[in-house]
């Protein structure tokens, strides 16, 4: 990957011919597609996650992960089973079926592949609900035609800085979404993106993958080009945003996560273009993940009270700078 593309996702939904959608179904329909659907699924090798049992720690892990919403995580009548190295699959969480995979090295087209061969397992096995005027049908219309939604992660800090509404309303006229964290004042923390299709209707899966790849480059170009004008016009305002960053992350003693996040990305930044000198390899992508709520949490044990995350976050800060940079 680049040091623009951070990773790449896909999501598959499916629904089972002449049943009712998720939303519309009882608990007990919703349990005959867990015991129709879980011997079929085992037998191509992979594992129940018992999700409404386990700890809340653990299912916090799973969201941190990015692999199952908050919402999903509480439900009952869910299943969500893994395989090493191949796709996830949920049952019964917005579709019937959700087949998923984010890579923060594989390319669309790789991740493309793995969905679809599993996607063909499965339906040697199942009846898919499919109109031969609308495609793969689903409970909501964005996703129907192809059930398919790529998005890849972009780190975008130049752009972020001048401001990306424009090229996100013109995005929006051609058919994309560029969707983001947002902290209170509206800016993208960490200046992560993930760009998206809002519906992948009208075309095959192929088309959309080449799309997405195309607007990414296209994307990238201007981001690289942000950069220039950010280093060449406003070196000053720059050097002065990496080093209070450097400072925060190295001398805090309270480190909310959006101050880490925040800060984590504009180091990072820093380092791209030469105003800092890491001595090893720094991935603030995944170093923002080993400090975000959630994976303090997990890796203490228990769960921490606001202040004593903020505590915790900012002393492995510190050590992260001193082993990055001294």
């Amino acid at each position: 990957m680049s040091n623009i593309i951070l990773g790449n996702k896909i999501k598959l939904y499916r629904n089972i011919d002449s049943k009712k959608f998720v939303q519309s179904m009882t608990d007990e329909e919703l349990k005959e597609n867990l015991e129709f659907l879980h011997p079929i699924i085992r037998q191509l090798g992979y594992e129940k996650i018992d999700i409404e049992n386990m700890s809340s720690l653990r299912k916090l892990k799973f969201v941190e992960e990015g692999r199952l919403g908050k919402r999903f995580v509480e439900r009952k009548n869910i299943g969500y089973y893994q395989k090493v190295d191949e796709p996830d699959i949920l049952l019964n969480s917005s579709e019937h079926i959700e087949l998923s995979k984010f890579s923060r090295t594989k390319s669309l087209d790789e991740i493309y592949e793995e969905i679809y061969d599993l996607e063909g397992k499965l339906e040697d096995k199942i009846d898919f609900a499919f109109n031969p005027d609308y495609g793969y049908l689903t409970s909501r219309v964005f996703n129907a035609g192809t059930g398919f939604k790529p998005i890849t992660f972009m780190y975008l800090p130049a752009l972020n800085y001048f401001g990306i509404n424009e090229i996100a309303r013109g995005l929006s006229r051609l058919g994309y979404t560029l969707g983001s964290y947002r902290d209170k004042s509206k800016k993208a923390l960490a200046s992560i993106y993930t760009l998206s299709f809002e519906s992948t209707l009208t075309e095959d899966e192929k088309s959309y993958v080449e799309k997405l790849k195309l607007i990414t480059d296209e994307i990238a170009d201007v981001e690289l080009e942000n950069r220039k004008k950010l280093y060449l016009d406003n070196i000053i305002s720059l050097e002065d945003m990496v080093n209070r960053s450097y400072g925060l992350l190295a001398n805090a003693r309270l480190l909310s996560e959006e101050e880490m996040m925040q800060s984590m990305s504009m180091i990072n930044l820093g380092i791209e273009l030469s105003i800092l000198k890491a001595n090893r390899d720094f991935d603030f992508y995944k170093e923002i993940m080993k400090l975000r709520n959630g994976h303090l949490q997990i890796e203490r044990g228990s769960i921490l009270d606001l202040k004593s995350r903020d505590i915790l976050r900012a002393n492995k800060s510190r050590a992260l700078m001193k082993e990055v940079f001294k």
